[in-house]
Order: structure tokens, then C-alpha cells, then sequence
């Protein structure tokens, strides 16, 4: 359930923390997205003998946040059981409009929905991103030649499935405080402009309209709530950013120092930004916006942004690097979700079993707005690969369920041939290729397989899913369903051969006299059924789906 009898809750002058200590500390702040990661901000007061008390105003939303002990230990709030899905290991809690607090645990589910299930429904979206499958690269990263490089590549995408590109930022890096030789590709030195060694304006028109033509659209990285620190306005507009006492530009996030943060309370600074992202939707044909740390964007701005790009193009789509439940109503199509692969990795150190994989990912499901769409991942541009995070053999079972389960799949540039040298964003601050050998053909095979498979079938982006519970605990089985079309898939995360037995229920009894047929499997024995007690064998990390009809 939610509950506001956890801490942090609802004080008397706005969010109630509070940390017990068992040894004196010399003291405890409390940083997260609500202030920037700033760990400076707001600082606990000790109330009593290791006890200690904060009370602050906090904005509506999902706010992710650790406890910072002594200035430089940042810890899990061992007050707040719930831990976010963005891999990184934040406390979080949801902020209501009217300053109540709720921590989401696992008894939220289809009986007991969360507030924000039961009263919000997210907005409408278009329905090629409901079908959409993600494809996130960095050009330099992925091509040596730039713009025509993506042109000459749609063929791969398309062989692949991918409908779906981001493009991260292309635009000038900034000189000053850059770090490794081209610096972070998200230190923008100027809005509007394109770092002439991808190419030229033309050659990325041409590339989008390409893409389009071979029915692949294209989304913008657009850097969120700052800019380089020697960005153009930050001499002609110093207002439009956040100043230090002595007028300096500076980014409150620490540890990027070679960034500027926007000052959101300039309206003006607001219209620059709206205008810019006009030039690239209209001037471009772009098809929506990868919104970058929207986490710590206000909520009205992020509002009017979608206001007034929908004026343009109505089909546009924004994605939010956030977790938060209220961008969903009135802002963005859709928010982060790294719970598969937070899911897994718990399976395969044992800490749960189908039963608990199934109530987690319940209770996410129905903590969030009525038709909300989540981008899932195993892989993005802050974490490691996944083959590197819980082992090779493991990524296939770990991409059938990123493919086949309800969300909008994403991966990252490499993650269909298990590519090997990423390690994370700051690669791009250096003279960084994709490795692409070795080339694992198998890998590539079993995604592309299960992206035409999704996309096709409106039955993985459209329908219904409905968990199969069984007696085999790292198996994961369930049903995707829309109209007649039907499929059920089987999905072994563990090494050891499998004999799931199913319950014997009326559910389970409706789709077991029903015709099956084995569309696909992974295992390497010939295909055929080999049972023990009841049970359908299922080789280690092995996928099995069948298409179901009646008769």
C-alpha cells in the first residue's frame, strides 16, 4: 500500500525527514532532486541525542533523494522503504498537490491501487510512440561520418526493427572547464547551433527525412536546465542563468562545474528556450524531445513546453529522464523505468522469485496514472552494460522480457550485438567508437526477431498482460493479449533446466485447452516438449513463446 505513516511524511511547515544515528555525527542533510543533488541545501537540525529533524517546502512530484551523513556519505533513508527504479539506489517518495506524502511499497496492486492510479489518468499520447521500440546512439560514437553516416545506416535499422532513433546532442560543446577532449556532449554552448564535424543543417534534414521515408522517426536530445558555462547568453543574458553573490554563472548539481544552470523564474529565459526547441520541431521535421534531467525541471514548465510544441506538431512525443507520476498528466508521453533490470539482477542473486518479480512490478504498475506509458530498459547512457552487470548468458532471457512486456522498450547504441567498450556517458568526453567486433550475430538475431515480433503484433504494445504463475521460482511466465491475438511466453532467468508446473485454476485452465504453438524458442536442443511431472522443460536462460488460438 501507500502509506503517509512512513517517514518522510506531511509535517507543519512542509516534509517531514528525520535520521537516528547510532554514533555522534557531526551532522545530516538531505539531498535530491528537489534541490538540485545540492547536499549544502538543507541541513538537519539535531533534535535530541542522535536524533535528528528537517522540515522543507517541496514541489508536487516523484522526488528521488539520499541522506548525507558527515558531508560525504550518501546513504538510503533507512526510514523510506522504497528505493527508486533508477538504478542508482535513491530513496523516493511522491509529493501531492496538497503536500501530502506517499511511499510506495509492494502491497500496491490491481486490488489496491495507489492514489494516483485511482484519480489521474495519464494524457492522451500518438499512437506511434505506443508502438514504438527506442534506439538511443551518439553519432560521433556510432559513425564515422557523421549525419551521411546515420543516412548510409537506416538499412541496419531497419533489418533491426528500430522505429524509433535518438539522437543525442550534436550541438557545440563549450571550451571552458571542458574535461577529456570534446567534453560532454550535454554542456551545450549554443541552443541553436550544429558542431560542423557531424556535418551540415542540410545533411541532417536530409537524414530525417530519410528516416521517415523508411517509416523511422527521430527524437531530439534536448539538454534540460542548463548550458555550458561559457554558453553565448551567459554574457549577452547573465539573468537567464543561476548567479553566485558575485554575479559568476554556476550549475547547483555539484561536481559540473563546467556547466550553467537556467534560472527558471525568467520568463523570458523560458520563451528562449521554447523558441529554440520550435526551430528544431519545425525546421527539421524532428519528431519529439528527449527531455535530459526533467527531474528537476518544474512541473509548469515542462506543461507549457508541451503547450505550446503541440501548436506545431500535434503527433509531437516528450520523454521525461524522470519517475514521476505527474509528468504524465499534462507534460510528457513518457518517464524512465529501470526496474528490468533491477528485476532480474534480483532474481539472479536470489534475493526474490517469480512471486515477488511479479508484486514489484505490480506495484509500480499501479502506482502510476490510469495509461501511463513507461520507457523501459535494461541499458542507457548512466549505467554499465548489462552483460557486464549480471553476465552474458544472462541478456537474452533479460531482452525477451524488455521486448515482450508492457512499457516501451529502449536500448542503447550496442546493446543488440552486446557490444563491449561502453562503459557510460563520459566515454562521449573522449575520442570514443563503438566496438563493433566482436559482432554477437546470435544476440542480434534473438532482439531483431522479438522487435518485429512486438511491433507487429499489437498484442505486446496494445494488450493485455497477465502474469502465469507456476512452480519453477526464476521463471517468469505470462500472457500477452489483444482481441484473438494471444501469445504466452516462458522465460528462464536461472542456469539449471526448468519443469514449470502451473496452477491449477480457472485462468490457467482457459489458455492450457487452447491451441499452442511454438513460434520461437532460444534453447539449442531440437524443438519439441519434453515433460517432467506436468512440466514443459525449459533449458537455462531459455525463451519459449507460443501462439495461442482457440480450438
Amino acid at each position: 500500500m501507500e502509506t503517509m505513516n512512513r517517514i518522510p511524511r506531511k509535517g507543519n511547515q512542509g516534509v517531514l525527514f528525520r535520521y537516528f544515528s547510532d554514533t555522534p555525527i557531526q551532522g545530516v542533510s538531505v539531498a535530491g532532486t528537489f534541490n538540485s543533488w545540492n547536499p549544502e541545501k538543507y541541513a538537519m537540525t539535531e533534535v535530541s541525542n542522535n536524533r535528528w529533524e528537517l522540515e522543507i517546502g517541496i514541489p508536487k512530484g516523484r522526488h528521488l533523494y539520499k541522506i548525507v551523513v558527515n558531508g560525504d556519505r550518501w546513504i538510503l533513508d533507512p526510514l523510506n522503504p522504497n528505493v527508486s527504479e533508477d538504478g542508482q539506489n535513491n530513496s523516493a517518495m511522491t509529493v501531492m498537490e496538497d503536500g501530502e506524502v506517499f511511499i510506495r511499497t509492494n502491497e500496491v496492486s490491481e486490488r489496491n491501487p495507489g492514489f494516483m492510479y485511482e484519480n489521474y489518468q495519464a494524457l492522451e499520447s500518438p499512437e506511434w510512440i505506443k508502438n514504438a521500440v527506442i534506439y538511443e546512439l551518439h553519432i560521433r560514437a556510432f559513425t564515422e561520418n557523421g549525419f551521411r553516416g546515420l543516412t548510409e545506416k537506416i538499412g541496419y535499422f531497419k533489418e533491426l526493427g528500430i522505429n524509433v532513433l535518438w539522437l543525442m546532442p550534436f550541438q557545440e560543446v563549450g571550451q571552458e572547464k571542458r574535461i577529456g577532449t570534446y567534453g560532454d556532449p550535454y554542456a551545450v554552448k549554443d541552443f541553436y547551433s550544429i558542431d560542423s564535424r557531424f556535418g551540415t543543417a542540410e545533411e541532417l534534414k536530409f537524414f530525417i527525412s530519410e528516416a521517415h521515408r523508411n517509416g523511422i522517426r527521430v527524437i531530439m536530445d534536448w539538454v534540460m536546465n542548463r548550458g555550458s558555462v561559457d554558453h553565448l547568453l551567459t554574457k549577452s543574458h547573465p539573468e537567464f542563468f543561476t548567479r553566485k553573490d558575485n554575479n559568476e554563472v554556476y550549475y547547483e548539481v555539484p561536481n559540473r562545474e563546467y556547466f550553467a544552470g537556467l534560472n527558471f523564474d525568467n520568463g523570458e529565459m523560458r520563451s528562449y528556450i521554447i523558441d529554440a526547441m520550435k526551430y528544431w520541431l519545425a525546421g527539421f521535421d524532428f519528431d519529439g524531445f528527449r527531455l535530459d534531467d526533467s527531474d528537476i525541471t518544474p512541473h509548469d514548465f515542462l506543461a507549457e513546453i508541451r503547450q505550446e510544441l503541440s501548436k506545431v506538431k500535434r503527433s509531437i512525443a516528450l520523454i521525461s529522464q524522470s519517475y514521476d507520476e505527474f509528468h504524465h498528466i499534462d507534460s510528457c508521453d513518457l518517464t524512465y523505468d529501470g526496474n528490468p533490470r533491477i528485476l532480474i539482477n534480483a532474481i539472479r542473486e536470489g534475493n526474490i522469485t517469480q512471486n515477488e518479480f511479479i508484486r514489484i512490478y505490480d506495484s509500480y504498475k499501479y502506482s502510476f496514472p490510469k495509461g501511463a506509458l513507461r520507457m523501459s530498459w535494461l541499458e542507457e547512457k548512466e549505467q554499465s552494460r548489462i552483460r557486464d552487470y549480471f553476465g552474458e548468458r544472462l541478456t537474452t532471457p533479460a531482452a525477451t522480457l524488455l521486448m515482450t512486456m508492457e512499457g516501451i522498450p529502449f536500448l542503447m547504441m550496442g546493446q543488440e550485438f552486446n557490444e563491449r567498450t561502453y562503459a557510460d556517458w563520459t566515454s562521449l568526453f573522449h575520442e570514443y567508437r563503438l566496438a563493433w567486433e566482436p559482432f554477437d550475430k546470435d544476440m542480434f538475431e534473438h532482439y531483431r526477431f522479438l522487435i518485429h515480433l512486438r511491433t507487429n503484433s499489437p498484442a505486446f504494445w496494445r494488450g493485455e498482460l497477465e502474469f502465469i504463475r507456476h512452480s519453477e521460482p526464476n521463471v517468469i511466465s505470462y500472457m500477452r493479449r489483444s482481441g484473438d491475438e494471444a501469445y504466452l511466453l516462458l522465460v528462464n532467468l536461472s542456469d539449471r533446466a526448468a519443469y514449470p508446473v502451473f496452477a491449477d485454476d480457472d485462468r490457467t485452465r482457459e489458455w492450457i485447452g487452447k491451441k499452442q504453438e511454438i513460434i520461437y524458442r532460444t534453447g539449442k536442443e531440437e524443438a519439441r516438449e519434453q515433460d517432467r511431472n506436468g512440466g514443459r522443460l525449459l533449458h537455462p536462460y531459455e525463451t519459449l513463446i507460443y501462439k495461442v488460438t482457440a480450438g
